[in-house]
């Protein structure tokens, strides 16, 4: 017989461990439940951070790239950059580029490194301020031609000057208080009835008077066949190999003729100007200024200076390939003010050759100052990311 007493404890034991592991199953996946969803909750937090993270480098670049574009815009002093001027606010420069509504960074520089070699630390912010993220890079404003020239005349080759020469010497050229008029690795054969001289001879008009050198008596402010001659004069004048000259092509502002060289008194002059062909400056122009000098770089063509025509700066007779060069006349009181420079042998059968050492002229060259004559280089293995 049956006890109904028995089956019924056994019943309620039987319910009662159900109800228990219910509770249990249904307690393991709440937990399974919470912790999937703190897990979840993390992976999201540390996607807004990663995003948070991007967003304040992407700004911290941007300050970087908007600091060099400055740069690449303003005069540049012993280190110091230009302040703003009335068309460019504060907030768009550097050392003051500040944070704005479209632009979430911050930019200050250092100059305490050298002159012309900056320290530019960007900090840049997220979106809701919450990321924060500081970048450096430094960078050197290098000037097209890093040093002045050492003569008034120089020349990779031989000389040869059949008209008129006159050359006002570099009054430091050898050394101090030793003149250098003319440097070359070749020959130099002064005909006609030019002369080198001091600048104030050469200013006063009377050089040929009082002469260093002329075609009957050579003096040694004209250094021929020189040993020490630099191989490449490209290099040794722009800081670039020759092989490598479209580099310096490419930052420069390329014409077909020297027709369309800017007008001093109506354009801004001052810049790096590469001729694809003759260039030919007429009667009584003036180029550039003692403030403002040019670079120019002939590629493969003659030069000619008419009557009155004044350079203010460098001029480079360059040959891209052995036997492209072309030859130079300056006519009628023409003149390079600052360095005339050939990377070939120069040969003037007639007219004159007027080539007057100007330092003032050549250290705003060399200085870089102006950014149309300089360019801004990433110094390598300098960019940080504190």
């Amino acid at each position: 017989m049956i006890n109904k007493r028995s089956v019924m404890h056994k019943s309620k034991e039987t319910g009662a461990i159900t109800v228990v592991m219910a509770m249990t199953m249904l307690g393991l996946a709440l937990a399974s439940t919470l912790y999937t969803a703190k897990v979840k909750m993390l992976d999201v937090r540390i996607a807004n951070a990663e995003i948070r993270k991007n967003e304040a480098i992407l700004s911290a670049e941007t300050g970087l790239k908007r600091a060099m574009i400055r740069l690449e815009s303003v005069s540049v002093s012993n280190g110091t950059i230009a302040t703003a001027t009335a068309d460019e606010p504060a907030t768009a420069i550097v050392p003051a580029i500040t944070a704005t509504s479209t632009n979430n960074f911050s930019v200050t520089y250092s100059d305490s490194l050298s002159p012309r070699v900056f320290e530019l630390i960007s900090v840049g912010n997220s979106r809701d301020n919450d990321g924060t993220r500081t970048l450096s890079q430094k960078v050197w404003v290098k000037p097209y031609v890093p040093d002045s020239p050492d003569s008034a005349i120089t020349v990779s080759g031989n000389i040869t000057v059949g008209g008129a020469f006159t050359v006002g010497a570099n009054p430091n050229g050898g050394g101090l208080g030793v003149p250098l008029s003319v440097w070359s690795n070749g020959d130099v054969f002064l005909g006609g009835n030019g002369a080198t001289c001091g600048l104030e001879e050469f200013d006063g008009g009377y050089c040929s008077g009082s002469p260093y050198s002329d075609s009957t008596f050579e003096a040694n402010d004209i250094l021929e066949n020189d040993t020490g001659f630099p191989i490449d004069l490209f290099e040794h004048t722009f800081g670039i190999i020759k092989a490598d000259y479209q580099e310096l092509k490419d930052q420069a502002e390329v014409l077909a003729s020297c027709a369309s060289l800017p007008n001093t008194g109506t354009d801004v002059t001052t810049g790096l100007f590469w001729i694809e062909g003759d260039c030919t400056v007429n009667a009584n122009k003036t180029i550039g200024s003692a403030d403002e000098p040019v670079i120019i770089v002939v590629e493969g063509g003659d030069i000619t200076l008419n009557g009155g025509a004044t350079i203010y700066g460098i001029v480079f007779a360059f040959e891209a390939t052995n036997g492209s060069g072309g030859d130079v006349s300056m006519i009628g009181g023409s003149t390079v003010r600052g360095a005339f420079i050939s990377d070939h042998s120069i040969t003037n059968s007639s007219g004159t050759f007027n080539t007057r050492f100007d330092a003032q002229v050549l250290n705003n060259i060399s200085e870089g100052t102006s950014p149309e004559l300089s360019n801004v280089v990433l110094i390598p293995g300098s960019w940080k990311d504190f």
